[in-house]
């Protein structure tokens, strides 16, 4: 009798179910189909993902070229151009992208930034990398290595193709940049961030801007993070607060609360934003974009988070930063008409200015 009662109960369950199932009755239809159509919606991916990372390319070489000048010693030499196998990515869109992109065993190029040195001397898509300054390259460990090494002096160097099976051998002279790579996230959400070494957009917020006057405004927010050192002095913040906190406390009771951490990293947070988007807006402005209705992002960024209109949290409150960029904007704007330099203004600047001559001149 007790075995019966778990069958009992699964027939009963299956006729509850039952009851709550689809009523239409489907069209018959060829599955067949379905790999077939899986296949085409991948290479759709695939292709959309490289129209928005040469986007993101192009906007980012122009704001990396133009504010070079004011990334002090932090620079880096590059060709504009991407290069990989089928195994960097994922496994579901391998055969797309050696379709969409001739990408497979070997090391191909796939992307190149116009306005690049590699696209300006020849280079095209689909070829593939045989050689770096005369050293052969087998693998992407290889050609990555050989390739870092090649750039470190940016001094012209060889490269050795393959293009339709014919060898190619093309001598390319690196650009000079701020030294800060830009890397695209296949990821919806509305995001990008810096990481004191690089920045990182998400496919999200590259659907979100409209324009490439906007995207620039972000990467340049983002560049300006980097460029003033925010990411280093929250860490170091952190640590302070750490110590002068969380350590005791630890001490004394056995327990860290890691409250002291969270207080300095976000000690500053606020004002760290307010000073990438002023500084970001002169890059912005620098590498010739158009800043006038840069302001108007963060209107369409409330309408998506409406709390953050009036509320700041770790970042000022939307109606805070809008009114923040226009004043900069307004302030860059007379500069141009003025015949100034665009250059942010910086506190150090101003206390030197302040100071008095006999100060400076004092033995």
């Amino acid at each position: 009798m007790t075995k019966s009662i778990p069958k009992f109960l699964c027939a009963l369950c299956a006729l509850a179910l039952a009851a709550c199932a689809p009523q239409a009755n489907l069209p018959v239809f060829d599955t067949s189909r379905v790999g077939e159509e899986a296949k085409k919606q991948q290479e759709l991916a695939v292709r959309d993902y490289m129209a928005k990372l040469d986007r993101m390319d192009r906007v980012g070489w122009a704001l990396r070229s133009a504010n070079l000048e004011l990334c002090g010693e932090v620079v880096s030499y590059r060709l504009g151009m991407s290069y990989a196998v089928a195994e960097d990515f994922p496994k579901e869109y391998r055969e797309a992208l050696q379709t969409v992109l001739a990408v497979g065993d070997r090391v191909t190029v796939y992307q190149l930034t116009p306005g690049g040195p590699a696209l300006a001397s020849g280079i095209q898509k689909g070829d593939v990398l045989l050689a770096v300054g005369g050293k052969p390259v087998a693998n992407k460990k290889e050609a990555q290595a050989a390739m870092d090494s090649a750039l470190a002096t940016g001094a012209p160097l060889q490269l050795s193709l393959e293009r339709s099976g014919e060898r190619r051998e093309i001598t390319v002279t690196p650009a000079k940049l701020c030294g800060y790579d830009m890397a695209l996230k296949q990821n919806p959400v509305i995001n990008a961030y810096a990481d004191g070494k690089g920045i990182t957009i998400f496919t999200g917020m590259m659907k979100f801007v409209q324009t490439d006057d906007e995207l620039a405004a972000i990467l340049g927010h983002e560049l300006a993070h980097n460029n003033q050192g925010h990411i280093r002095a929250k860490q170091g913040n952190a640590l302070l607060g750490a110590l002068l906190l969380d350590l005791p406390v630890a001490i004394l009771t056995g327990v860290n609360p890691n409250i002291g951490g969270q207080i300095g990293a976000n000690a500053y947070s606020q004002d760290f934003e307010s000073e990438a988007d002023y500084v970001g807006l002169y890059f912005t402005a620098r590498a010739g974009y158009d800043i006038s209705n840069v302001p108007d992002l963060w209107r369409r960024m409330a309408v998506e988070n409406p709390g953050a209109i009036t509320m700041g949290s770790t970042h000022p409150s939307t109606s805070a930063r809008f009114v923040g960029l226009e004043a900069a904007a307004v302030e860059i704007e007379n500069k141009r008409k003025a015949g100034q330099p665009l250059v942010p203004e910086m506190k150090s600047a101003q206390a030197r200015k302040d100071t008095p001559k006999v100060a400076e001149t004092a033995q």
